[in-house]
């Protein structure tokens, strides 16, 4: 067997194996035994039929190919190790040049190669905002409104009024063939916020409900927009369109006063200050991630784009698998099919893959493989103590989510755990990475590695984390775990024309009969 190597500018390397006449001629010897003992040949008992006769029987192409699959299984192996290549992923038989003689054209994905370049000179402010009590008040408005009880207005809507209608609405002068509906009837409903207090996600414009004021029960009004080139959505960009508003009714809220009961109905609090500490304590500390993972995303984004980044094709091809089986997942989440979900896009799968998974996988992928370069490179070692708290974190986000017998169903308990260890990994390794590029980008001094201790191997460190994982489950499961309020996010453009704008902040069972 003789070997000749070709390392590609790609990561991969072409392997174009030669095989003397005699060597493949053994693999074709065995190959026939093989198929002499997987059949029935008259005159013959298994596997002692003779080459010529499997030859004359079965012919020299069905052989050939038993003898390739020995070869592969026999040989690749000892084909890598004598090319000295160390393979990153699967390897494929690419060609087969002749038989005569036997020449095979292997290709081989390799480590990626990762240049990260001057990162450590990049220099970034860390100035996060002044956190702003008001969002305190606001958010306990949002509470009240939640709880609120709805009455019938007397008057013309107001802000702060609940207004009921139903929402139809197109693109004026569509071009030919293009679908000019935007929605059609679609029962809606919204609080008008106060001035300047709307949201720039508004839908299906900004300063929509504020256009409502003044509308009373059986009216009728019609509202023209156009929307700015660059709006979120591009098929609104630069187009006008027109809505027609049928008002069912107006409403007020009742809102409850920050009183005892109120404060009971929201969790175990000793007191109003107790409560209001509480919602500030999670605010603070919601604005403050959102404020680092953007720092670290921005930093990690110029490093990735000054950084040379090379992969083997089959990389982002086993990324792209991954990002559409998530899609596939979530939409089968949602009850929805993929060939539906491509009909309803107007495309097909291959544009699909092409315009949307490619450039996330790519992302993905690049982004991915810097990170782990970066750890590598700054000699990061796992947090214990971090992990364990990011590993019942994760727990108990499952738990709470209702999801978890599915997950254990669909997993297995095993690959269950090791999938909650992992994420806790990750969660662990993104934190501390994040805080050193926190600590390179601002100048600050790195603190030294303390002195390595023997470690286990890696196959025994991850039985330990998920064996930790596991213990974790029964944690989660008994523990008493204080309620969490959540921030209600501002509303957005629904998914689909049935979903209301207000949906989370009007219970249904609270609203009180006209009557």
């Amino acid at each position: 067997m003789n070997i000749e190597k070709t390392i590609q500018e790609d990561r991969q390397a072409k392997l174009t194996v030669d095989y003397t006449n005699l060597e493949f001629e053994s693999f074709k010897h065995r190959a026939a035994r093989r198929i002499a003992k997987d059949t029935k040949i008259p005159g013959f008992r298994p596997g002692k039929a003779p080459y010529n006769v499997i030859l004359n029987r079965y012919g020299e192409a069905a052989i050939i190919q038993e003898a390739i699959d020995i070869l592969l299984d026999d040989d690749y192996a000892k084909i890598l190790d004598q090319a000295e290549i160390k393979p990153s992923g699967v390897g494929s038989l690419e060609t087969i040049e002749s038989f005569d003689p036997p020449k095979f054209v292997f290709m081989v994905p390799l480590e990626p190669e990762i240049e990260l370049n001057d990162y450590k000179e990049m220099r970034k402010k860390y100035e996060p905002d002044e956190f702003d009590t008001a969002q305190v008040d606001e958010f306990i408005e949002n509470l009240r409104r939640n709880a609120a009880t709805i009455i019938p207005a007397e008057h013309p809507a107001e802000v702060g009024n609940l207004v009921y209608f139903n929402l139809s609405g197109e693109f004026l002068n569509p071009k030919e063939d293009e679908d000019a509906s935007i929605t059609d009837k679609t029962p809606q409903q919204v609080i008008i916020p106060a001035e300047g207090e709307g949201s720039e996600r508004e839908w299906p414009f900004p300063g929509f409900a504020q256009q409502l004021l003044g509308v009373s029960a059986g009216e009728s009004k019609e509202l023209q927009h156009t929307y700015a080139d660059d709006a979120e959505d591009e098929d609104y960009r630069g187009k006008t369109a027109v809505f027609s508003v049928d008002v069912q009714s107006v409403k007020e809220l009742e809102l409850p006063e920050v009183d005892e009961d109120f404060i009971k109905s929201m969790g175990d609090y000793e007191s109003p200050e107790a409560f209001r500490d509480s919602i500030e304590e999670h605010l603070r500390k919601d604005q403050q991630e959102e404020y680092d993972n953007k720092f670290f995303n921005d930093l990690l984004a110029e490093i990735i784009e000054q950084a040379t980044i090379i992969y083997p094709p089959q990389m982002l091809e086993h990324e792209e698998e991954h990002v559409l089986d998530d899609i596939k997942n979530r939409l089968s989440n949602q009850k929805l099919d993929f060939e539906t979900y491509l009909k309803l896009r107007e495309t097909d799968e291959e544009t699909f893959i092409k315009e949307e998974v490619e450039p996330v996988a790519k992302q993905r992928l690049e982004r991915s493989l810097v990170v782990d370069e970066l750890i590598a490179a700054e000699g990061l070692k796992l947090d214990q103590e971090m992990l364990k708290q990011n590993i019942n974190q994760v727990m108990a986000e499952v738990y709470y989510s209702g999801n978890v017998q599915d997950m254990q169903k669909q997993l297995g308990q095993d690959d269950f755990s090791r999938a909650i260890s992992m994420e806790g990994v990750q969660r662990t390794m993104s934190a501390q990475l994040q805080e050193r590029l926190k600590l390179i980008a601002t100048g600050q001094p790195i603190p030294e590695d303390e002195p390595e201790t023997d470690s286990a191997p890696e196959d025994a460190e991850e039985k330990e984390v998920v064996a930790q994982a596991s213990e974790n489950e029964a944690e989660v499961e008994t523990a008493d775990t204080p309620e969490v309020i959540e921030p209600v996010d501002e509303a957005s453009e629904p998914e689909s024309e049935l979903e209301e704008t207000s949906e989370e902040l009007i219970p249904e069972e609270k609203q009180r009969n006209d009557n």
